[in-house]
């Protein structure tokens, strides 16, 4: 469900929503997976205009599901949200309404609509096979090894199948659409990149800047490993010159171990907090040590838009492509990453700099309102044919 808006999987689709809500008719359907009453979510999205049908989803019951069902040798992520109840109502709509696009928003979703005579669009995001061969080499936990090349190989099958199904598949980079393309050679692949809310996350005054600073969903596997990344090897070597200095953590779902390392002094945590836009502000560093995957990173989006100096990785910059030095400083190694935070530590006027720089780009590049553009871009092609 798009909604709160944590999360850029929550994010999108709810700025695509309200986007298209202003010039159509929209239904959504949409599972639900939680404990919280989410009447009130669907209240917020009917404010846009928006009809909404919801399908809670049990995590047990459905993680179960997937186990009584891995002989047929598909992604789980794909048996996972396989319900019975979703395609119902889907069908029933198809046959009470005539829709004139119908959208798959995750590849997840895509076999609810794949038989169905109606143009039809796509928005994948990320290629998942280029996702799981990635997690896969970089993992270290044999459990999470074995997942990802279970995953991975099922995808290789399932993922371009899937594509032929649909008149236009959509992905936030163009990483993701040339890996696509090596394996699937269509020209039906698009760029629908993520936006920031350029008018809600803007800079502070850099006087106040004075934090190390790392943001997300912090029992998220990727966040796990940056921030174990951080911890373990990026801050002693930051330490060596700037011994004082602790790195803080913003987020929800804090793990217990994340919570260790408050209580011994080793962090500053922030737990649920309402807005990061408070420490975005007062962020001197603001810290991604990403360890590749595939799409992109919307807390980078947030973060540059805020005028956050980043330092990040050559995936982690993947869809944003700013140039190294200019819009953000970009390292692979660990000695490397933990220099370049330590040069933006000692040198304000190239802080300075980035933080400008960074904010530009994504005023340029990544506006809700350009997305909005291009989506209509997308649409108004499928009219055309």
């Amino acid at each position: 469900m798009p909604f709160p808006l944590i999360g850029g999987d929550r994010i999108k689709p709810y700025n695509l929503l309200k986007h298209l809500s202003k010039g159509h008719n929209v239904t959504l359907v949409t599972f639900y997976q939680g404990k919280k009453n989410y009447k009130e979510f669907i209240k917020e999205l009917e404010k846009l205009g928006v009809k909404v049908y919801v399908i809670p989803l049990n995590p047990i019951k459905a993680g179960l599901s997937c186990l009584t069902r891995i002989y047929q040798f598909r992604p789980l992520e794909i048996m996972y949200y396989h319900q019975k109840e979703f395609q119902q109502v889907v069908d029933d709509l198809m046959n009470e309404t005539k829709f004139d696009v119908g959208f798959s928003f995750f590849m997840r979703t895509s076999e609810y609509l794949k038989n169905k005579d109606i143009k039809k669009i796509l928005i994948a995001e990320d290629c998942r096979i280029l996702y799981q061969n990635r997690s896969y080499n970089k993992s270290q936990n044999l459990m999470q090894k074995a997942i990802r090349l279970y995953e991975y190989e099922t995808l290789t099958h399932f993922e371009p199948k899937i594509m032929d199904y649909f008149d236009l598949d959509t992905f936030v980079t163009y990483e993701d659409i040339n890996y696509l393309k090596s394996i699937k050679p269509l020209n039906k692949y698009r760029l629908l990149t993520n936006g920031a809310d350029i008018e809600h996350f803007v800079p502070g005054k850099f006087e106040d800047r004075n934090l190390i600073l790392f943001t997300g969903k912090l029992d998220l596997w990727a966040n796990k490993l940056m921030m174990d990344r951080i911890l373990e090897r990026l801050m002693p070597e930051v330490n060596k010159v700037f011994p004082n200095i602790v790195p803080t953590f913003v987020g929800a779902d804090v793990p217990k171990y994340i919570k260790d390392y408050e209580r011994r002094g080793k962090i500053i945590l922030h737990e649920n907090v309402p807005d990061f836009l408070p420490y975005l502000q007062k962020a001197r560093v603001y810290i991604h040590p990403h360890l590749g995957a595939s799409g992109i990173q919307n807390k980078l989006l947030e973060a540059m838009s805020t005028g956050c100096p980043v330092v990040t990785t050559n995936s982690g910059n993947q869809g944003i492509y700013g140039e190294h030095g200019k819009h953000l400083f970009i390292g692979e190694t660990d000695t490397e990453i933990a220099q370049l935070i330590v040069e933006l530590l000692k040198n304000e006027k190239k802080a300075r700099e980035i933080s400008e720089n960074a904010r530009n780009l994504i005023v340029e590049t990544h506006s809700w309102q350009r997305v909005f553009e291009d989506l209509d871009a997308i649409i108004n092609e499928l009219g055309n044919e």
